[in-house]
């Protein structure tokens, strides 16, 4: 299994995501939450390799908005195609987060 990977320039965490984002990842994502906790800190999730996500993976995504006060500017999805830009459609978390 791929670990979710981190990087940090300035107040931007970028979180690239694996093939998969599912439940397995719930621990690390959280852990990840918490390390970059800062009312500063701005998020982009990279959807690139991401080919399957379940509903854990939205829950992880809300949980990363509640930390971030649903500022829709402090969270950026990108890269997200094909199924996972279904999911997120239907579940309507484009009104929730920018997603490019």
């Amino acid at each position: 299994m791929k670990k979710i990977l981190t990087k940090q320039q300035d107040s931007l965490v970028t979180i690239m995501l694996p093939g998969s984002f599912d439940v397995s990842q719930y621990e690390e994502f959280k852990a990840i939450c918490q390390k970059y906790n800062s009312d500063s800190n701005c998020f982009e999730i990279d959807f690139a390799e991401t080919q399957y996500m379940d509903s854990s993976a939205l829950g992880m995504l809300l949980l990363l908005r509640e930390q971030v006060k649903a500022d829709k500017k402090r969270v950026l999805l990108k890269n997200v195609n094909g199924t996972a830009l279904k999911i997120l459609e239907i579940a309507q978390f484009n009104q929730l987060f920018n997603i490019n």
